[in-house]
């Protein structure tokens, strides 16, 4: 292990195999938390297949905007030069980092999994799962200027989700190849190890012998048995197809049963069939089983709210909170459920830290003084349905990179 570059922002690592005629450039994925003491994205994968690797590791969740990202690039190139071919590789913030820097890391493809065409609010304001960084980010002209690629990038995305219009995006300014693929969650990769297809993607991409049409098809033919697709199926579901949502649902916890997107899934079904007791169960495991994450906190806590079961919720809120201290949404949830609970001081707390912690967010600001008068009135201070459906919409879906930090949610 070797580091190529290193400066405040971002560290390039080389981690060569025997074979360094071939070599897979890969950036982060997003929410690992600040700092470099971890391993880069799929660096085990890779050296256990006996790949050589560069792994890019950004300072925090910044999309890689940071000024020196040309030298670092440069020192790929550098360590790389005379190879016969070079992927860049990532998943998530790491697929946008993977096509928008192809061509100053030399590489003769690009695999991007569920990839961003940007999250500047500006740009793409239909974008709301990276807001409050969004809005915090200096996008650098020199990184989000007009897309250029002399590869074709291999993109695998969610058809049925957002990602599908930012896969839209990238493909209106360079030439793509675009797998979109329905019901698979964000990001892509679990989906595909799920059904055994992402090494092998990986693989064919370095060596450029990948059949686009072809995998397609598969990964489309596999997902019948897949707990991701089904789960999320369920999660489309209508109110009117309750029924078939937990048919779903239960075929997805039959598929995996210890899989906790799909016990959630099953859970968040039988809540809103109002069987909340059945539901509640579902959720303590699938937190047990996904090791306290917030991901999992954060849909056990709601389900006991739906259940009125607050003070319960309140300890998984603290929680979350705990794990996820810069999560402003986060904050202003928790304010929430302390207002229902007549605990006037400490939802003031939590939400003049929401404010501080994203002070461009208007609702959160707009909440503090409009309930400060009323925080002492008990639950009915707040219009909390409302708030519970804003904080729905900002609370992210599970991020499902395989073997991955647990910090890897929001």
């Amino acid at each position: 292990m070797i580091d190529l570059f290193r400066s405040d922002n971002v560290v390039v690592r080389a981690v060569p195999a025997e074979d360094v005629s071939r070599w897979v450039v890969t950036f982060d994925n997003y929410g690992l938390g600040p700092g470099f003491d971890r391993p880069g994205f799929g660096e085990d994968f890779l050296r256990q297949s006996g790949v050589s690797a560069i792994h890019v590791l950004g300072r925090s969740d910044d999309w890689y905007q940071y000024p020196e990202m040309a030298e670092a690039m440069a020192a790929v190139r550098q360590a790389t030069q005379g190879a016969a071919r070079v992927l860049t590789y990532g998943s998530s913030m790491g697929g946008y980092a993977a096509v928008r820097f192809a061509d100053a890391a030399g590489a003769d493809a690009a695999l991007a999994i569920s990839p961003q065409y940007s999250i500047d609010p500006a740009r793409v304001p239909f974008e709301t799962r990276w807001l409050q960084d969004g809005k915090r980010i200096a996008f650098r002209p020199e990184i989000e200027k007009r897309l250029a690629c002399q590869c074709r990038p291999t993109i695998v995305f969610d058809s049925s989700s957002n990602d599908d219009r930012h896969a839209r995006l990238i493909a209106d300014e360079i030439d793509a190849d675009l797998i979109g693929l329905d019901y698979v969650h964000h990001p892509a990769t679990t989906y595909l190890s799920e059904i055994g297809l992402l090494g092998g993607l990986v693989f064919d991409a370095l060596s450029g012998t990948l059949d686009v049409p072809g995998f397609r098809v598969e990964a489309t033919a596999r997902r019948r048995n897949s707990a991701v697709y089904l789960s999320r199926l369920s999660e489309m579901q209508p109110a009117c197809r309750l029924g078939l949502a937990k048919r779903l649902a239960m075929r997805a916890v039959d598929r995996a049963p210890h899989s906790p997107l799909a016990l959630t899934s099953l859970a968040h079904c039988l809540g809103r069939m109002e069987e909340h007791d059945q539901a509640i169960a579902l959720y303590a495991q699938a937190t047990e089983l996904g090791q306290r994450s917030a991901n999992y906190l954060v849909p056990y806590a709601n389900g006991l709210i739906a259940a009125g079961r607050l003070e319960e919720a309140l300890d998984l809120a603290v929680e979350a909170v705990e794990e996820l201290p810069a999560a402003a949404h986060l904050r202003y949830w928790l304010g929430t459920i302390f207002s229902r609970l007549g605990r006037g001081e400490e939802a003031a707390a939590a939400l003049e830290a929401a404010v501080a912690l994203d002070p461009h967010q208007p609702v959160y600001r707009q909440l503090l003084e409009e309930c400060r008068p009323r925080l002492d009135e008990g639950p009915e201070g707040l219009k909390f349905s409302h708030i519970l459906r804003f904080v729905r919409r900002r609370i992210s879906a599970p991020d499902l990179d395989a073997g991955r930090r647990r910090r890897s949610a929001f």
